[in-house]
């Protein structure tokens, strides 16, 4: 019998709790349907278990073609224990070499109906041909093809892993035999995550389907060349400046030099909510909104109805607070201190503060506010649960000598640290970064992808580098017809014609920046 006579004992996928939340708001069961017609052309009748929640496996009894192929396991609480009830489920090794066990089998984290059924035989073939323990790939998104385990790499696993199961893997892949399969395109800077888990893959996946029957991996970046907008699905970080200007005469931010100092408008509370109103029903996706902006949020006379009513949004997956915590700060306080639990958890509170030094606070802010600020982070440390609290540097010249105490500072009151680049607004600013970003060759903008940037009379900018460069107002018109009016604009990122996009897109050093 040869060394190479032996196939996967089975399929293994596992769904983690958010993916098993979004599945039981809307299973998707022609996407399952087409990932098993995938996982039958790779290896027809091979057994696909499944990790599932009572409420999806009630609702998989309901769809018998696909509930008959599958064995669910509803026991395991997380990864590793999933992965080690495979174990009883995995033969005797045909060759019982003391040396090498040959039993592995097939483990997906997700259902993945793009599923390249010939990349995976090539990366199977790999593995018996170097006799591996896991197989795997740095490059392809997940859902293309799937990692193959040992029942000897299964046996290596601790009883409690302190993250993923392949973050351990990692840690400790010198004592593994490992195959890398490695596939051109490198599609990686896409960030593609081709599994239905959320709307944006699943809007993904269904376009890719529309324009080709059944598309293969090769196939996905020449369709998106053709129609970009299939990526650009709806925006996932909302900045809004519901309050333009500020107390502080900051020498290293875009309001000091973009905007008029006089200038203090804020959104109508009418206004607010319509603008929210049409966030919540145009896209039904997740989003990040951020209170920002060229101004300080809480100067906002009704900041805390604003406030009330974005953490009442159904798709918010989170809400950014950026402040100088020089205005209202103990009102925030107890705002903040009379919420629920859950509604803290979902706000991340940035506190811009750049220095720990008082003169060098004077000269960057313009105001003697530092003792005043370092109280009311102490008092925000006790209300705020863990890591809902940071504390923003700009890396800058001028404080460029206390990054470390800085840092030394604030984690020793467990505090987070970020530390943030200095953005000059393509050239509009004073020169004070310490280190130049600027890419050598320009991809896309992942801003032009995914941000809306709302200034505070409800207008839509093209991106934050250039607010007066409007695309629309959300207190006058559609949302989804301004979203699409920046299609094009997207389309020509997407494609490299960077110079035909109205924005300073050529002189911009944010490329790197990912919001979300």
């Amino acid at each position: 019998m040869s060394r190479k006579d032996y196939l996967p004992t089975l399929v293994a996928v596992y769904l983690d709790n958010e993916t098993l939340a979004f599945l039981n708001d809307k299973p998707y069961w022609d996407l399952w349907k087409k990932f098993l017609q995938r996982v039958d052309s790779l290896f027809p009748n091979i057994t696909v278990h499944i990790r599932v929640d009572d409420n999806l496996l009630g609702k998989l009894k309901t769809e018998k073609e696909i509930s008959d192929r599958l064995k669910t396991h509803t026991d395991p609480n997380d990864e590793s224990d999933f992965l080690k009830e495979m174990i009883p489920f995995l033969p005797a090794s045909k060759f019982q070499d003391p040396d090498w066990d040959e039993v592995c089998f097939l483990y997906l984290k997700g259902i993945s109906p793009l599923l390249d059924v010939e990349l995976s035989k090539r990366s199977w073939k790999r593995h018996q041909d170097f006799f591996s323990q896991y197989s795997y790939s740095e490059n392809l998104p997940e859902g293309i093809i799937p990692t193959i385990l040992s029942r000897e790499f299964l046996s290596t696993l601790p009883d409690k892993l302190p993250s993923d199961v392949h973050s351990f893997f990692l840690k400790n892949i010198n004592h593994y035999d490992v195959d890398i399969f490695f596939v051109p395109p490198d599609l990686r800077q896409y960030r593609f995550d081709l599994r239905v888990n959320h709307p944006r893959n699943v809007n993904l996946i269904e376009s890719l389907f529309k324009k080709i029957p059944g598309p293969a991996y090769s196939e996905i970046l020449p369709i998106l060349k053709k129609e970009p907008a299939i990526f650009r699905f709806a925006p996932s970080y909302v900045e809004w400046e519901i309050q333009r200007g500020s107390e502080q005469d900051c020498i290293f931010r875009g309001r000091t030099y973009l905007i008029d100092k006089n200038d203090k408008t804020s959104v109508t509370l009418e206004n607010a909510k319509l603008i929210l109103s049409k966030l919540e029903s145009t896209f039904p996706s997740p989003m990040t909104i951020c209170l920002g902006g060229n101004g300080e949020p809480l100067l906002h006379p009704d900041w805390k109805e604003i406030i009330t009513r974005i953490l009442k949004l159904p798709y918010l997956t989170e809400l950014m607070i950026e402040t100088s915590l020089t205005s209202n700060a103990g009102e925030l306080v107890s705002f903040l201190r009379n919420l629920s639990e859950a509604e803290r958890k979902k706000i991340c509170l940035i506190v811009d503060l750049s220095t720990l030094k008082e003169d060098r606070y004077k000269t960057l802010y313009g105001t003697n506010d530092l003792s005043k600020v370092l109280e009311s982070i102490d008092l925000l440390k006790s209300v705020l649960p863990q890591g809902s609290l940071n504390v923003e540097m700009i890396k800058m010249k001028e404080v460029e000598d206390e990054i470390d105490a800085y840092f030394t500072y604030f984690e020793k009151k467990n505090i987070n640290v970020i530390l943030q680049k200095y953005n000059s607004y393509a050239g509009k600013l004073t020169e004070r970064r310490v280190s130049d970003l600027t890419p050598i060759h320009r991809e896309f903008c992942w801003h032009l992808t995914r941000d809306l940037y709302i200034n505070a009379n409800g207008s839509v900018a093209i991106c934050k580098q250039d607010i007066t460069r409007e695309i629309g107002n959300l207190t006058t018109e559609n949302l989804k017809d301004i979203w699409q009016k920046g299609n094009s604009y997207f389309a020509s990122s997407f494609l490299g014609n960077h110079p035909e996009i109205p924005a300073p897109c050529l002189s911009c050093d944010e490329w790197y920046t990912f919001n979300a």
